[in-house]
């Protein structure tokens, strides 16, 4: 039977996921830290092979595992084809699906903390075509939204439609697996919890509380987060570029 397993880093308060189908020996890796040796133990316990790696986005406040765990395995990364890197990856477009084995991810795209911003739909197929959970990269917390503050983000409008318009237009028992808990800096008033459901979060997540675009500008003036500048080196360490920092007015 598939499942999903949460891999958690203390030190940078994120996480990372491991889905895997025992019977179809294959496995996914989404938003995997630089300790790769981690999935590929847990790979091994499971008879199974790594086909499919995932960077919802490019990641500002750690270092991705993403490229050493490709060059590990040989499976293809995958992101958002807005995504500015300099290395080569699997465009994974809004709406479409990648199978492992007898589930399946499907893509949402959701720009805001950064344009190549992308969600992913955990759908079982043998049990239903409705969504079982999504994976929220750094779109959506327990408790808080993504920052919109470093270079490379998308913009208020982006992630309020992200957000009120794809998230939030889930069944409310759809399980939510963020990458980020309390003590990142990527948010603000995270929770130590690290899953949820879009339902707990419409009702209770104070960035969710807000209903006109308006509201929600407010909420983010009034509610700034602290700077911080190291994420332009990380950012550039992740995608093998030079990164220009945008003009913050």
């Amino acid at each position: 039977m598939p499942y999903i397993k949460q891999f958690q880093n203390d030190r940078m308060s994120c996480l990372s996921y491991y889905i895997c189908c025992p019977g179809k020996a294959v496995c996914t890796i989404i938003d995997p830290s630089e300790d790769i040796e981690k999935y590929l133990s847990q790979a091994w316990n499971d008879f199974s092979d790594i086909t499919v790696i995932i960077d919802t986005h490019i990641h500002g406040d750690h270092i991705s595992g993403a490229r050493k765990l490709s060059q590990k395995t040989g499976a293809p990364i995958f992101m958002h084809p807005s995504a500015k890197v300099n290395f080569d990856f699997s465009p994974i477009k809004d709406g479409q699906e990648i199978a492992i084995g007898n589930v399946s991810l499907k893509a949402i795209y959701t720009p805001g903390h950064t344009v190549e911003s992308l969600c992913l739909l955990y759908i079982d197929h043998k049990r239903s075509e409705v969504p079982w959970s999504v994976f929220t990269g750094d779109t959506l917390f327990v408790g808080d939204i993504g920052r919109l503050d470093f270079t490379g983000a998308g913009t208020r409008e982006q992630m309020y439609d992200s957000l009120f318009g794809r998230l939030l237009a889930l069944d409310d028992g759809v399980e939510l697996y963020p990458a980020h808990f309390v003590g990142s800096v990527c948010g603000r008033g995270m929770s130590l919890k690290t899953t949820s459901t879009i339902g707990y979060e419409r009702k209770f997540n104070p960035a969710l509380r807000s209903r006109s675009f308006a509201e929600f500008e407010k909420y983010l003036l009034d509610n700034p987060l602290e700077p911080f500048p190291e994420h332009i080196k990380i950012k550039e360490e992740n995608c093998g570029v030079k990164v220009t920092p945008d003009l913050v007015a």
